[in-house]
């Protein structure tokens, strides 16, 4: 096989590729753009999910009739002049690829102009090549219109997602944009409907980043927020990040800048969750993360849309961001916290998260109990899963007729007598397997029993977290849950199974985990599915803490002995332990058993 020179427009639309992914990725750099030119409003339209139509408009500074021509040349950039430029760059753009590469792959029309100007310049093209070109009236700033993105790539428009999916990353692009810029002004359409219009705040830090926060995230996020502002040498940290008690099931709200600009980095993510090592469990934080530092100590210049960057001192960058969240936190711990002087000094390991070694030697906490014996250890996980029919084949091996109700413990444990030995049942991982299982049954069988709601749920969601629920609608209608919109960032629950009760709080936590699941459903596996299911059970099951009547316990155990898995929940928590009457003998060093 010879080696070949590649056409222009073939080489175009190939590198075209590795900068425009999807409508969005096109969104991104216009606004940027209109960022780097100073603007102090943007406008944003879009129709189709970005496929028909993006228009970026904005007050900025404008362009020449020839750096407007320039512009749409390849490697043509106003932001540096040699490699060295990239040490000091404080700016969005470098490459100059952007236009180049909409132009290659859209039909693609700018029109601008400058402050004092007497006319607008225009051009007009696509598939790379300048078509058009003269005068408009004047208005200063630029806007630029991409319509028809991948028209002539066809191969490549074949394989975006369906349209919520791509409105979702749209939609991300102009809040990312706006949690940055809170002094400038941002406004989004899509298909006709405005998704949000933010006015500009050149307030105080704090004050301006929390407004904008509450007008995008909702203000049950932002309400839970908590702010910190941190200097050390030349690095600088601001962020916005969720106090213990206001996390979430989703990392959907989680946005970190390096230098104003948006970007996915693990070093980031893992600090702030290193901040939080007075927390246990498997929610996450919202925040909103800003780190300035010396442009020549990070490289932006790693991705090709400039996604992720990467930290000349990571380790320092690590520790400085970990240390200031953890401190932060700390000082909130301290300010909450009441200790009642004739309380016991064990912590409620149920109510709260076990505190750090700095928060224990603060507050004085004793030391744990000593852990139990390992025989005993054993002798309880062998009852726990011993899975065989008890003899006579009435149930499982922990169902020993006569089954008593003796009480519940704190509120969470319900003990009974079976078979002369003891049994303590977990009410809220038992009752989550009860009904995942009766729930399973229907949804297998196409029998869901739905409920109306008389009054349907109303949960508050970002816009972007929204799209995303919404291409879950068919599926979820299938599945009992009808849902709908109404607005831009507020969800409607209408209808569930009959089987589930979603107070306001849960339907939250439920829409939360869903925004964040990657796909279309229809391309889903069973086991996401399943996993969907799993968390709709958790969330309605009798949660620790609540009273239940006698007879409700009695009902419930009964409803586990008939489960196909009475030992675990759906995410493979035990739900019980069964200690036998010889284990009890043992106990009491008895030597026969009564």
């Amino acid at each position: 096989m010879s080696v070949k020179v590649l056409p222009e427009e073939v080489a175009a639309k190939i590198a075209a590729g590795e900068v425009i992914e999807r409508p969005s990725s096109v969104l991104k750099e216009l606004i940027e753009n209109s960022l780097d030119a100073g603007a102090s409003r943007v406008s944003v339209s879009a129709e189709k999910a970005g496929k028909a139509l993006i228009r970026v408009n904005d007050d900025g500074a404008g362009m020449s009739p020839e750096d407007l021509r320039l512009s749409v040349m390849r490697h043509s950039t106003s932001k540096i002049a040699a490699f060295e430029d990239l040490d000091a760059l404080g700016t969005y753009g470098f490459r100059g690829e952007a236009l180049f590469s909409a132009l290659a792959v859209s039909r693609l029309k700018i029109t601008t102009c400058r402050a004092g100007d007497e006319a607008a310049s225009f051009i007009e093209g696509d598939s790379g090549a300048i078509k058009a070109e003269g005068k408009a009236a004047p208005a200063r700033g630029t806007t630029v219109e991409v319509r028809d993105l991948f028209f002539n790539v066809p191969a490549r428009l074949k394989f975006l997602r369906g349209d919520p999916s791509e409105r979702a990353h749209l939609i991300r692009v102009v809040e990312e944009a706006a949690l940055a810029n809170p002094g400038v002004s941002f406004s989004l359409e899509v298909d006709g409907a405005e998704v949000f219009s933010l006015k500009a705040d050149n307030g105080p830090w704090e004050t301006a980043c929390l407004a904008r926060a509450r007008e995008l995230l909702g203000g049950k996020v932002a309400e839970g927020l908590t702010a910190l502002e941190q200097n050390a040498g030349e690095l600088s940290l601001r962020a916005l990040f969720s106090l213990p008690d206001s996390l979430y099931a989703t990392r959907q709200n989680q946005f970190f800048f390096v230098n104003r600009r948006p970007v996915s980095s693990k070093t980031l993510q893992q600090a702030l969750y290193r901040g939080y090592d007075i927390m246990r469990g498997s929610k996450h934080p919202a925040c909103a993360v800003y780190l300035d530092l010396p442009p020549a100590e990070v490289d932006v210049n790693i991705h090709p849309r400039k996604a992720d960057v990467k930290f000349r001192a990571e380790g320092a960058v690590f520790k400085f961001v970990s240390g200031a969240v953890n401190a932060r936190l700390l000082k909130t711990q301290r300010a909450s916290v009441a200790i009642d002087p004739g309380a016991s000094p064990a912590r409620d390991e149920a109510a709260a998260p076990a505190p750090s070694s700095e928060v224990r030697a603060v507050f004085g906490a004793g030391k744990p109990p000593a852990a139990a014996g390992a025989a005993e250890q054993e002798s309880v996980t062998d009852a726990l899963f011993a899975a065989e029919p008890a003899p006579g084949g009435s149930g499982p091996s922990w169902y020993q007729p006569p089954v008593n109700y003796l009480g519940q413990l704190s509120k969470s444990y319900l003990v009974f007598e079976s078979g002369g030995g003891l049994l303590v049942v977990d009410q809220h991982a038992a009752q989550e397997r009860v009904l995942f299982e009766k729930y399973m049954d229907e949804l297998v069988l196409g029998k869901i029993r739905v409920q109306p709601l008389v009054i349907p749920v109303s949960v508050e969601l970002s816009a972007s977290q929204a799209e995303n629920i919404m291409r879950w609608q068919d599926w979820l209608k299938g599945a009992g849950f009808e849902i709908g919109r109404s607005g831009p960032t507020h969800m409607l629950l209408h209808a569930t199974p009959a089987l589930f009760y979603f107070s306001q709080e849960a339907a939250q936590e439920l829409f939360g985990y869903l925004s964040e699941v990657l796909g279309e459903p229809s391309r889903s596996d069973e086991a996401l599915k399943r996993n969907t299911v799993a968390t709709m059970a958790c969330k309605k099951s009798v949660k620790a803490r609540d009273f239940l009547k006698p007879q409700e316990a009695q009902r419930l155990i009964e409803d586990l002995k008939t489960a196909k898995d009475s030992f675990h929940c759906p995410h493979g928590r035990p739900t019980l332990f069964h200690i036998g009457r010889p284990e009890l003998a043992r106990k009491f060093q008895r030597t026969t058993v009564i």
